[in-house]
């Protein structure tokens, strides 16, 4: 099932995000208006998440074929409703070896508040760097350090607010929005590129959409409604998978490959993070 899964997250959504909408758009920015910009944000956000979950779904699936057993890497970091929340569940692996390797050394949390804000800074500008030697990594890093250290800075505050479901709404989205910030100093060429880029977002909303069709606008909407699937419905397919004998289970993933291989768009672009 997480290799079934995998396959369609990095075939059919991540791969026509990439060639349809966020390759353009970031070769030029400057050609788009706000609009398709803005759109190719929230693409980008979906493909580098459906792109690399699925790398690691279908690692995590291999392993157990040989007995191996491994935790998830990814669990559902869109919905999260604080930054601290994000790294919780964003790229598992690598965010627990920044913070038993990098943030815990370096004091965490336990000198004052401002040597925590410097850790957490730290932390953050070095994970930037271990992805790349450029600002665009940088300022990568830059970000979601300051914003980790802000969030802690306003815990007290935050944490007496009372949680409600517009709240948890609210928050959901100013740390989704934020996440998409960085994602463009991630994803952009380099850090020139970036700031064309955030310099674009503010004009050309009066001219419509040019890159972003409708396809393109499903393709998202699917990734994100992905985010807020709960538990227990991935718990009753899994389920309703042992039940079935071995041969239902090969003709079944048979048939979705197929359907994925005739959905997918001609070749198959390389997995983002083999580049780091």
């Amino acid at each position: 099932m997480l290799i079934l899964g995998g396959l369609f997250k990095k075939v059919v959504i991540a791969n026509y995000l990439a060639t349809g909408l966020v390759d353009p758009v970031f070769a030029a920015p400057t050609s788009y208006g706000g609009p398709d910009l803005l759109l190719a944000t929230y693409a980008y956000a979906v493909q580098i998440y459906c792109d690399f979950s699925a790398y690691s779904d279908m690692a995590i699936a291999l392993a157990a074929l040989l007995g191996f057993r491994f935790p998830a890497n990814f669990n559902q970091p869109y919905r999260a409703q604080r930054l601290r929340e994000f790294w919780q569940r964003w790229h598992i692996s690598l965010s627990t070896w920044l913070r038993d390797y990098l943030y815990k050394p370096l004091g965490g949390n336990r000198h004052g508040r401002w040597k925590t804000y410097r850790n957490l800074m730290l932390t953050m500008l070095l994970g930037g760097l271990w992805h790349g030697a450029a600002w665009k990594f940088i300022a990568w890093g830059a970000l979601h350090g300051g914003g980790l250290a802000v969030e802690r800075m306003l815990e007290p505050w935050l944490g007496r607010r009372a949680q409600s479901p517009l709240a948890k709404v609210i928050a959901t989205l100013v740390v989704f929005h934020f996440v998409c910030l960085a994602w463009i100093f991630f994803r952009a060429e380099d850090f020139a590129v970036a700031r064309l880029f955030i310099a674009g977002l503010g004009s050309g909303w009066g001219e419509g959409l040019h890159q972003a069709g409708p396809f393109m606008l499903v393709l998202i909407a699917i990734g994100l409604a992905g985010q807020f699937t709960p538990d227990a419905l991935f718990e009753r397919l899994a389920a309703a998978f042992e039940r079935t004998p071995a041969w239902g289970l090969g003709a079944a993933a048979g048939v979705v490959v197929a359907v994925i291989n005739a959905l997918g768009p001609e070749g198959v672009a390389p997995f983002i993070y083999f580049r780091f």
